[in-house]
């Protein structure tokens, strides 16, 4: 958007501006063009409690959504925008694997999805969006969580915060080759599309595994916002 822009090159031309980045990508664009002044690196982060320990078990779902749980086949989830930058050639061939039912909840933030036709894919499930406040409760019934985006500039440039929400709810996680993604062992990288199919069958292995489990809380509990922002004002100090 053009006012988000406006205010990234603003903030690039005035080195009074206090900056914090969330990606590799981004801090190395503002160190080039202002210089490693008033600068803090924080990816983002999960508010831990409302994903680990706010899920309601007793939460009731929609038709919709448990017939899709009575199918009996494991669920591959995906929460956020649906978009250009979500890659729908890997989605079909999770749909062609017959193995999953796949649960997109999320707007559509552009026409891609409709383009794709994904909407004709007996294995993929578009259930619309739901509240943060209770998103969890649907998330905590998915077997493994995924983020499937292509990888481009924008992709390069995104610590997404589903990732630690994912980590929270001790759920697998399969992800493409994303930059910020590949900083955390709980995460399954998949850097083709074969890859990443064989990611979600090690994943579903992963599920029950208490070791796997917690790895994930570790690396949840480490990326709280609360952490966030003690590693924000430790790089701020100086100033």
């Amino acid at each position: 958007p053009v006012n988000v822009k406006q205010k990234y090159d603003m903030m690039l031309e005035n080195k009074e501006i206090f900056t914090v980045v969330t990606a590799d990508a981004l801090w190395k664009d503002v160190l080039s063009k202002r210089g490693n002044v008033r600068l803090a690196f924080s990816g983002n982060g999960v508010d831990y409690h409302h994903f680990h320990d706010e899920i309601d078990e007793r939460y009731p779902l929609e038709d919709s959504f448990t017939n899709i749980l009575k199918m009996g086949q494991p669920i591959v989830g995906y929460y956020g925008a649906l978009a250009k930058w979500f890659d729908y050639d890997l989605l079909k061939k999770i749909d062609q694997e017959n193995k999953y039912q796949v649960v997109l909840f999320g707007i559509k933030y552009d026409d891609s999805y409709d383009k794709s036709g994904a909407d004709q894919w007996k294995n993929v499930h578009f259930c619309g969006s739901r509240p943060y406040e209770i998103l969890q409760n649907y998330a905590a019934r998915m077997d493994v969580l995924t983020i499937p985006f292509l990888i481009n500039d924008i992709t390069k440039a995104t610590s997404p915060v589903k990732l630690f929400e994912y980590m929270a709810l001790n759920k697998p996680i399969v992800t493409t080759d994303m930059d910020e993604c590949r900083k955390y062992e709980s995460v399954l990288i998949g850097h083709d599309h074969k890859e990443f199919l064989e990611q979600l069958d090690k994943a579903i292995l992963l599920k029950t595994d208490e070791t796997y489990k917690a790895l994930l809380d570790k690396e949840a509990l480490e990326n709280t916002w609360e952490e966030k922002a003690r590693t924000i004002l430790e790089q701020l100090k100086k100033y």
